[in-house]
This record gives C-alpha cells, structure tokens and sequence, in this order.
C-alpha cells in the first residue's frame, strides 16, 4: 500500500502538534505541583562541606604534568 506524500505529510504534523500539545500539558501540570519548590526546614539536609578544612591531599586529584 503505497500512501501519498501529503497524506504522510498530514500525519506527521498532525503527531507533531499532538506531542507539542503533550509536552505542554506535562509542563503545565508540574508547574501547579510542590515537587520544585524548596523544603521550609533545613534540619534533615546534611551540609555539603561536613568536615571544614581544605586538604587538598585527599582529593584525589592528578598531579601536575603529563602523568596519569
């Protein structure tokens, strides 16, 4: 079954709309929910910098150079 080209033309715009319609509507909805607002207490977030002193020894990093 051989389809026309605007057939398969009207198709494709057609499924296109409908996904820009869709990703629309996703956003739209997680804009009314409280998943992306911030927590009001910060007690249960661990600090990120826990131990407080720079050693630069421990991180990990190569030395300067070409050696891997």
């Amino acid at each position: 079954m051989v389809l026309s080209a605007s057939a398969v033309s009207l198709v494709s715009v057609s499924v296109t709309v409908l996904m820009v319609a869709a990703m629309l509507y996703l956003v739209w909805g997680s804009l009314d929910s409280d998943i992306h607002t911030p927590s009001p207490g910060s007690e249960d977030h661990p600090e990120l910098d826990d131990d407080g002193d720079d050693n630069d020894e421990a991180s990990g990093e190569l030395p300067d150079g070409n050696a891997a």
